[in-house]
């Protein structure tokens, strides 16, 4: 992983370089009434059909109903857990016609992997969500919480999926471990992978997305343990499902989803999208997703979101020592 994660990087630099070489000449003055013009790119460093990908798709239509003078288009650019999209990213330094849809593994990547970003290489516009993980099993495991879950992996190995190393999967096992478990972890692509691992009975227990995991806990496929959000979902389904915390774990994993514009942009830029992604974020299509994919609402904007990152980081760099 680590040898071609530096040649997805090297590639991504050397287009970064070429790109980066408008940027030796003065940029113009700002004028103060900018405003972003003709096709803005919304760089996703991931797949299509992903969460990053779904949320990006929506508030681009979110700022295209503003009929602004601009039209959002979504580029996905992935590889490398989303270190090749975040470092050709690096590239639009100063470019306001350009924004980033990201979630935590842009906090969480630098910190395992040796990437040419962190979070702070990028202007942190506008958190518009938090999403959370819950634990699912088989059908037939014994286990009926969390709890009992880490309890039993205290004496025996419990093998466990993840859709990737940094992200909110590796998270939720993290703390587990935390908690005095024992969870050997099977990489997977997707939550749909780690899903398919289970139904398959490649794995025994994992933490998948709320909304992927939805469908087969009303069919009986998959059995519920417990949610890592801070309070149970306001849900018919799962609303009934206890967090890790009343559950006497101390495990709790949020994760942040938010735009960002690249670094070096000006204040009137900046501002000028803070308002533009706010009034996206009153759309039906924002509402609804929020809704179906059951994420947390969220607001935190400029200097708000960024000390939010912060803190976020700080967080994290505990759990990745």
């Amino acid at each position: 992983m680590r040898s071609s994660l530096r040649l997805a990087l090297a590639l991504a630099g050397a287009v970064s370089l070429v790109s980066g070489c408008s940027t030796l000449n003065a940029r113009p003055a700002v004028p103060d009434d900018w405003t972003p013009r003709g096709s803005v790119s919304a760089v996703v460093a991931f797949a299509p059909g992903g969460g990053s990908d779904r949320s990006a798709r929506v508030l681009a239509q979110g700022l295209n109903e503003l009929d602004a003078g601009f039209n959002v288009n979504v580029e996905n650019t992935d590889g490398g857990s989303g270190a090749v999209g975040w470092a050709t990213f690096l590239a639009e330094e100063g470019n306001g016609n350009a924004l980033l849809v990201a979630e935590t593994a842009l906090n969480t990547l630098p910190l395992v992997y040796d990437v040419p970003f962190t979070y702070r290489d990028f202007t942190p516009l506008v958190m518009f969500a938090e999403d959370s993980r819950i634990v699912v099993a088989r059908k037939d495991t014994p286990y009926n919480s969390c709890s009992e879950l880490v309890a039993a992996a205290g004496s025996r190995s419990i093998k466990t999926g993840s859709s990737g190393k940094t992200g909110a999967d590796a998270l939720v096992v993290a703390e587990f471990e935390r908690n005095g478990g024992k969870f050997p972890v099977v990489p997977y692509g997707s939550t749909g992978e780690v899903i398919t691992g289970l139904l398959g009975g490649q794995i025994e227990a994992a933490p998948a997305s709320a909304s992927s995991a939805k469908p087969y806990l009303e069919s009986g496929d998959l059995k519920a343990l417990c949610t890592l959000s801070g309070e149970r979902y306001d849900d018919p389904v799962l609303g009934s499902l206890p967090t890790a915390r009343e559950q006497g774990l101390d495990a709790q994993v949020t994760m942040w989803r938010g735009i960002f514009a690249p670094g070096g942009i000006d204040e009137v830029q900046r501002e000028y999208w803070i308002d533009a992604i706010h009034r996206a974020m009153r759309s039906q299509a924002y509402r609804d997703y929020l809704a179906e994919d059951l994420l947390i609402p969220a607001d935190l904007a400029g200097a708000d979101f960024a000390r939010y990152l912060d803190e976020y980081d700080r967080r994290m760099r505990e759990v990745f020592r």
